[in-house]
């Protein structure tokens, strides 16, 4: 696996496209809308925990490709593994960052476990190899800010 640099960025202004809108998109969602990104979510079904949300501007519908135009970010989370890659072609074709919850070797960027305080961002990452060691890590993690106050 090639190394990724761990790198914290302004989402402030960031205009994100999120294709799909089941379990996976909706927990990618919640954690960017936390950072203040302009999120639109872009699927024919959508997971009821997000119709409520003011924030986001949410198409009724499939993909098309001029969902890419104008978009900082991208992170392709449908149930359908050949339209994700074929996604993720057509970022990579516009240079546009992705993250592709259905293959790993296809991503720029990985969503880690954030932890956020008053005063400490922390994320976590294992690189896409072992999620329970990012768990765990996260709640150690925890366990210390938590004491430290």
């Amino acid at each position: 696996m090639k190394p990724y640099f761990p790198m914290f960025v302004s989402l402030e202004d960031k205009r994100i496209l999120v294709v799909g809108a089941g379990n996976i998109a909706t927990r990618r969602i919640k954690a960017l809308m936390k950072f203040g990104a302009s999120i639109r979510v872009v699927a024919p079904l959508f997971d009821p925990e997000l119709e409520g949300i003011e924030e986001l501007d949410l198409i009724n519908r499939g993909f098309i490709p001029g969902d890419l135009d104008d978009v900082d970010m991208v992170v392709i989370a449908t149930n359908n593994a050949p339209l994700n890659e074929e996604i993720a072609g057509m970022c990579e074709a516009r240079g546009i960052i992705k993250n592709v919850s259905s293959n790993q070797k296809l991503c720029d960027f990985f969503f880690p476990a954030t932890i956020l305080t008053d005063d400490i961002i922390v994320g976590i990452c294992s690189g896409g190899n072992d999620p329970s060691v990012t768990k765990s890590a996260r709640a150690d993690i925890e366990k210390f800010l938590k004491n430290r106050r």
